[in-house]
């Protein structure tokens, strides 16, 4: 894919975007199905208001939890770039894509030129799998003070 951009150099762009896309989707999904059922359990039947050390514990653990998720998609898209030949050094493609993911901007890296476009993706996908994840951690912080009794 580093020669000139042709049709065909367009759609195999476009497939790999996808495919990271929904590797990317599914592990979130999977990750947050997880997290999901071990905070349910942890959680039911229980109020924190009152507990402020208690609750504190449980969030820094989901929002640990929830970190680790986004670094394994940062590395599924880190490992494409190498494989892909896009960036070299698979230490330079982790924060190429930690970066991209995050939308801050890699410093000091490049990516191949035919490949500019799947790291756009990145940045498109990357913050829409950390508002998900945010909008989960505040149900569940919702749910520990009382305020929803449903399972989500």
């Amino acid at each position: 894919m580093h020669g000139a951009i042709g049709s065909g150099a367009v759609l195999a762009v476009v497939a790999t975007c996808i495919v990271l896309a929904m590797l990317t989707v599914v592990t979130h999904a999977i990750s947050l199905t997880v997290i999901r059922r071990r905070l349910t359990h942890r959680i039911s039947g229980k109020v924190y208001a009152d507990h402020v050390f208690v609750e504190a514990v449980i969030i820094s653990a989901t929002v640990l939890s929830l970190s680790l998720v986004h670094l394994a998609e940062v590395c599924i898209w880190a490992a494409a770039y190498v494989l892909l030949d896009a960036i070299g050094d698979p230490r330079d493609a982790i924060y190429y894509s930690l970066s991209t993911y995050t939308t801050l901007g890699p410093d000091g890296v490049t990516i191949a030129r035919s490949f500019r476009a799947v790291a756009g993706f990145e940045s498109l996908i990357g913050p829409m799998m950390v508002a998900w994840s945010t909008a989960f951690l505040v149900e569940f912080v919702v749910r520990m003070r009382g305020g929803n009794t449903g399972t989500g």
